[in-house]
C-alpha cells in the first residue's frame, strides 16, 4: 500500500448557521452549564423548595431573587430504591433529559426576565404497577409538560 492509496476525508464545514432556505437553525439542546451537579446542590434544592407533583415526575423548584442576571438550571434523579439496576436508572434519566430539552429554554427565559435563579431537580417517582422497564417518551413528556406550565406559573 502506498501513501497515496490512503486518502483522509474531510468532513463538510459547518461554516454557515443557516439552512439553504435562509432561516436560522433554532438550539434545542441542554447545555451542560444547564445542568444541576453534587449532591449539596440537591440538597439544597429538595430541603428549601416547593415540591409539585406529576403522574410519574415530581419537581422540586427553589426561586432564588438575584441582583444580576437569572437564568435556571435543572437536575435529573433516579432513586435506586425505586429502580434498583443502575442501566434501567441511566435510560429514565436520559428519558427525562430528552423531554426537557425541548421545552426549558421557557423556564431560563422566565428566569432571566424577573432575574431570578430557578434550579429545578426533577425526580422520577414511578406509577404504582408499572415498569421501569416499559417507561417512554410518550410518559415523561405530558407529564414534564404539565410540570413546567406549573413552573412558569409560580415564577
Amino acid at each position: 500500500m502506498t501513501a497515496a492509496s490512503h486518502r483522509v476525508r474531510q468532513r463538510p464545514s459547518r461554516s454557515s448557521t443557516r439552512p439553504a432556505g435562509g432561516d436560522p437553525i433554532v438550539q434545542q439542546t441542554l447545555p451542560k452549564s444547564s445542568i444541576l451537579r453534587g449532591y449539596q446542590s440537591f440538597s439544597r434544592v429538595i430541603s428549601q423548595g416547593f415540591v409539585l407533583q406529576g403522574a410519574v415526575l415530581t419537581a422540586y423548584v427553589e426561586v432564588v431573587r438575584t441582583e444580576t442576571a437569572g437564568g435556571a438550571v435543572i437536575g435529573f434523579a433516579v432513586a435506586k430504591k425505586r429502580v434498583p439496576l443502575a442501566v434501567r436508572r441511566n435510560r429514565i434519566r436520559r428519558l427525562m433529559r430528552e423531554a426537557v430539552r425541548k421545552g426549558f429554554r421557557a423556564v431560563q427565559d422566565s428566569a432571566e426576565a424577573k432575574s431570578e435563579q430557578v434550579s429545578v431537580v426533577l425526580s422520577y417517582k414511578g406509577r404504582p404497577g408499572m415498569d421501569p422497564r416499559r417507561m417512554t417518551l410518550s410518559v415523561i413528556e405530558p407529564d414534564w409538560t404539565a410540570l413546567r406550565a406549573r413552573i412558569l406559573e409560580k415564577l
